[in-house]
């Protein structure tokens, strides 16, 4: 079940001044707008970088003054899209980026990110703080990039990854949460996935027997969503099943959704993610929201 939050409304944003950091700021400014929310810009410096591989020692006061100035620059911006100055708020940290912004999100309503993609196309890989952020953070994270759909406007469709074995419904309930507070529909997707490699009969599912896999896995959905959508009267549902691989299909969605939200099963010592939610990072077309269902409170 979803934690419900509780404190002050904040947004907590990394920002590097990189362009997908830009496009974080953007969309953390728009969430504590509609929030009214503190607006928490973060710039954070590896301690890698204060001590190079080549012996070259940086002064952590030059690298506070650079970092501050980068941050002036952001503040501009978020007051003129029209957030209050005195509700926002600059830190800079010497440290690891993403335990940086994993200790602020346990009092944070949200948590933005740049994805940061290393390599292009479909050699891309999400950014290690992206990555080590949904992984940890005590609250939603939502990772954006440069490369998601432009859109005059948001749709307000909300897309949630949702299996049978019950993976996704706190990312459920929290997307339901935001709609009833904000707007907007939720569309729950759910994919049967492809066998790899050899099939158990030797071949390939035909066509009918796939298309029954779907229709067992539509009945159990339809249960189990009914049973968290029933507490949000409020709000307009939709289920999708599709067949097929994962990845694919919930890849190709992005490009008609404002946010994916999905669950990321992380936990100590490594907090490391599986590769659906490594690939939907690297390679969505829109906003994809993460939340842990262990260890995490709501928006």
């Amino acid at each position: 079940m979803l934690r419900p939050y509780v404190g002050p409304a904040r947004v907590v944003v990394g920002f590097d001044g990189s362009d997908d950091s830009y496009r974080a700021l953007a969309y953390g400014v728009d969430e504590a707008l509609q929030r009214e929310a503190e607006l928490v810009l973060v710039h954070a410096v590896d301690d890698t970088v204060l001590n190079s591989a080549w012996g070259v020692v940086f002064d952590p006061d030059e690298i506070r003054d650079g970092a501050a100035a980068m941050l002036v620059k952001a503040v501009d911006d978020a007051l003129a899209a029209g957030l209050p100055r005195q509700r926002i708020r600059t830190e800079v940290v010497l440290g690891n980026p993403a335990a940086a912004l994993t200790r602020l999100s346990d009092r944070a309503s949200l948590v933005v990110v740049g994805r940061r993609s290393a390599g292009t196309g479909e050699k891309a890989i999400v950014g290690s703080t992206a990555v080590g952020v949904v992984g940890a953070s005590h609250c939603p994270v939502i990772v954006v990039s440069g490369d998601d759909v432009a859109r005059p406007e948001r749709t307000g469709v909300i897309g949630v990854a949702v299996d049978t074995a019950a993976r996704g419904a706190v990312a459920l309930e929290w997307a339901l949460t935001e709609c009833a507070h904000h707007g907007g529909r939720v569309v729950v997707l759910s994919v049967c996935r492809a066998p790899q490699g050899r099939w158990f009969s030797g071949g390939h599912p035909t066509p009918e027997q796939q298309q029954a896999a779907v229709d067992v896995t539509r009945n159990r959905m339809a249960d189990m969503v009914s049973e968290i959508t029933e507490d949000y009267p409020g709000v307009d549902v939709t289920l999708e099943v599709a067949y097929g691989s994962p990845l694919d299909i919930l890849v190709g969605r992005t490009e008609e959704l404002d946010l994916l939200a999905v669950e990321v099963h992380a936990s100590f010592p490594t907090y490391s993610v599986g590769g659906l939610i490594r690939g939907l990072l690297s390679y969505g077309r829109c906003p994809v929201g993460v939340i842990r269902p262990k260890d995490s409170h709501g928006s």
